[in-house]
C-alpha cells in the first residue's frame, strides 16, 4: 500500500506508484483497480493518470504505406536436350 501523506499533495505518491509499476509492465487498468482496492478515490487516481499522460510523449501512429505490385515478364527457359542427344550431338 502507498503511504498517504496528510498534506495537500496526495496525488504525487499515486503518480510515482503508477509510473514505477508501468515500467514493470503492468497495464494502466490493472493499476487503476489496484489503487481503487487500496481505498484511493477515483478522482485522485484519474488526476494522477492525467498527469502521467501529459508527461508521456505521444507515440506516432504507424503510417499505412500502399505497396505497389511489381509485374515481371515471364522468363524463357531453353528446352533441355536429353542425355543421349547431348552425348552423341544429335538434335
Amino acid at each position: 500500500m502507498i503511504p498517504r501523506s496528510k498534506d495537500s499533495d496526495t496525488i504525487s505518491p499515486i503518480v510515482a506508484y503508477i509510473e514505477k509499476n508501468m515500467k514493470k509492465g503492468y497495464s494502466m487498468d490493472s493499476l487503476r483497480w489496484a489503487l481503487v482496492n487500496q481505498k484511493y478515490s477515483k478522482i485522485e487516481i484519474d488526476k494522477a493518470i492525467k498527469i502521467i499522460e501529459a508527461r508521456t510523449p505521444k507515440k506516432e501512429e504507424p503510417k499505412i504505406v500502399q505497396i505497389q505490385e511489381v509485374k515481371q515478364e515471364p522468363i524463357a527457359i531453353p528446352e533441355k536436350k536429353g542425355f543421349f542427344s547431348r552425348l552423341f550431338g544429335r538434335g
